[in-house]
């Protein structure tokens, strides 16, 4: 029989560090899943209207029927109408609170032309901008 050679100490040592590595990523992606997962995660306050209709009054004053379907309670501080990106009116103060699946009419008043479109700009307590378009009657 010839004579048996075993790897190189050189060729173990590679092979051990990259062994170690490869643990070392799997035991790194496992501990942050796992931990990602136990950590608690900061409940979310999340601000929601919508339009449900709008109707106009002879006094230049549309009423918007706004719907809160956010998870907490609104209250809208101001309004803004524009016209083609340019302000027409506001900061105009409301102070209009809006429960959670309540729907409010808000009246706003601006000298409006029939027949134009405007965006109607609700600012939120907490800054939030919601945005939704009405066309003069």
């Amino acid at each position: 029989m010839g004579k048996r050679k075993g790897i190189s100490t050189i060729l173990a040592a590679l092979l051990l560090v990259v062994i170690v590595v490869v643990a070392s990523v799997i035991v790194y992606a496992w501990a942050t899943g796992l931990f990602g997962g136990l950590m608690p995660s900061s409940p979310s306050v999340k601000e929601g209207l919508s339009m449900d209709s709008y109707k106009w009054e002879a006094n230049n004053t549309a009423t918007l029927f706004i719907r809160n379907v956010g998870s907490v309670d609104v209250t809208i501080e101001s309004y803004y109408v524009e016209e083609a990106g340019q302000t027409i009116t506001g900061p105009t103060d409301l102070g209009t609170i809006i429960k959670v699946n309540d729907s409010v009419g808000v009246g706003v008043t601006w000298t409006a032309v029939s027949g134009h479109s405007y965006t109607v700009k609700l600012i939120t307590t907490r800054g939030t901008q919601f945005a939704f378009t009405v066309i003069a009657a």
